[in-house]
């Protein structure tokens, strides 16, 4: 086997470095050939990725969630099949440079949404041992104007708290800081409403979230009933602009009362298409907890883009 292994030094408080460090002499101990490739800026991950997911047979992600954002860009083909489809008789064989390359986590960022999503352990040794085993399950992919997230997008009011939430708040309150984020900055302005159009219908919102896992910040669940591996997206939509209402939602939210909101509305579908309104301004949006552009977007999964590599 051969492994990629992929680190942001400055991720998980700059030990990520360690982590990694200490994850190839437990994967060369194990037989397998490594390759250690540090990111150096933004986005570095992707390039990193893509340049060697036809030369390895594992890349390995070592850091947070952004590290497994970047690299899963710089792995998955939009619209391929997975590698479990290409033996199926009756299919089409999948399309010429689909990356036969599995994704394995070494969680060491801040917070580790994907890995407590899948089960993955956080011990170094316990993860190389699920490296080494090779057991892999399909993973969705979700993609916004082309960029791929494998937990959420969200838009609105979700994408300022992403924007506006403090990093050591954060590092030392998790889920709670999204949560303190959002009220404060959600009662400080009146949020703007865009248009949302999925499952035939047409919806106006100022808080959406496109969720392929049931977690959103540590363990607080947005999109509760989501799977990565359904082919589908779990959308909940927040029509709420008031203070009040606002409130309620962010309060509920720990506790999955949410689900019970009049201003909530919860459904599955494969795409999405969300519109700015005239006079309402400029509304943002996120991916895996990362800022990454302002409406219009296009939402939509490929399903069982990619493989990763699971207990």
């Amino acid at each position: 086997m051969r492994a990629a292994l992929i680190y942001n030094p400055a991720a998980g408080k700059a030990r990520a470095g360690a982590v990694a460090a200490a994850a190839e002499k437990n994967l060369v101990r194990r037989g397998i050939q490594v390759e250690l490739c540090a990111t150096r800026h933004p986005k570095d991950a992707v390039s990193i990725a893509r340049r060697l997911v036809a030369e390895v047979d594992v890349v390995v992600a070592i850091g947070g969630d952004g590290t497994v954002n970047e690299v899963v860009n710089g792995m998955a083909v939009p619209g391929a099949r997975s590698v479990e489809d290409d033996t199926v008789p009756g299919q089409e064989p999948v399309r010429p440079g689909r990356p036969r390359a599995r994704l394995a986590i070494v969680p060491a960022g801040t917070v580790n949404v994907l890995a407590l999503e899948l089960g993955l352990p956080f011990a170094v040794d316990r993860a190389c041992e699920v490296i080494a085993a090779g057991r892999t399950t399909a993973l969705d992919v979700g993609r916004v104007n082309g960029r791929g997230f494998v937990l959420m997008m969200g838009a609105g009011i979700d994408a300022l708290t992403v924007r506006n939430v403090d990093a050591r708040a954060k590092r030392r309150y998790r889920e709670l800081a999204f949560v303190a984020t959002g009220l404060r900055h959600g009662f400080a302005h009146r949020p703007p409403v865009f248009l949302v159009r999925a499952g035939g219908r047409e919806y106006r919102s100022t808080f959406f979230v496109a969720g392929n896992s049931r977690y959103y910040a540590g363990r607080l669940g947005i999109t509760p009933k989501a799977d990565p591996s359904d082919g589908l997206l779990d959308l909940m939509l927040f029509s709420g602009t008031s203070r009040p209402s606002l409130a309620v939602l962010w309060l509920g939210i720990p506790g999955g009362l949410h689900l019970r909101n009049p201003d909530v509305t919860y459904l599955r579908s494969e795409a999405a298409e969300l519109l700015p309104l005239e006079d309402e301004g400029v509304v943002w949006f996120q991916t895996d907890g990362e800022l990454a552009g302002r409406l219009p977007a296009a939402v939509h999964v490929d399903r069982h883009a990619l493989e990763v590599l699971v207990p």
